[in-house]
């Protein structure tokens, strides 16, 4: 018995490592078809409120429908040393404790549209940190003009080195 759950778990991870591919480098990143968009900086961090203390999160996290943070987050990514910019998704399905699940989509990227799940995600202090196969990012939870928003450091890394961005995303 324990060798047929040894061989169904080696086949499960087989199947999800099938799943998951690797971005390929772009043979000249120099000849995307479209020039980089001007990259619109991020304002100081003053700007934007972060959500008070008073307003426990993490009590609200046992309930996930009443959590702030679960649901659909739209906004931007950038890569500031390159230009390059384009949409952001970022999809929280569930909290478990300090436990994220959910994915996170950027499009427009120099690799097409890329689509992945946390791997892991955390929330703890005001902070999600999600980390993905190729890229790691520490969001902020605040406010600004009334409306809830995540935002903070992004890093890519790729054969060709590490790139650092931001995302901006709100409800």
């Amino acid at each position: 018995m324990k060798h047929l759950s040894a061989l169904g778990l080696a086949l499960a991870l087989s199947l999800l490592a099938g799943c998951a591919s690797a971005p390929v480098e772009p043979a000249a990143p120099a000849k995307l078809p479209r020039p980089p968009k001007p990259v619109e900086q991020l304002k100081p961090a003053e700007s934007v409120r972060p959500v008070p203390a008073a307003q426990p999160i993490a009590q609200a996290a046992a309930t996930a429908s009443a959590t702030p943070l679960v649901g659909r987050w739209e906004g931007k990514w950038t890569i500031d040393s390159m230009g390059y910019e384009g949409k952001t998704v970022i999809e929280i399905e569930q909290l478990n404790g300090d436990n994220v699940i959910g994915k996170a989509t950027m499009f427009d990227t120099p690799y097409g549209d890329l689509s992945e799940p946390f791997a892991p995600g955390t929330f703890n202090s005001g902070k999600l940190v999600v980390k993905h196969q190729n890229a790691n990012y520490t969001l902020t939870l605040g406010e600004k003009d009334g409306k809830l928003r995540l935002t903070g450091p992004m890093t890519y890394n790729s054969d060709a080195g590490s790139y650092n961005g931001n995302i901006r995303v709100s409800k």
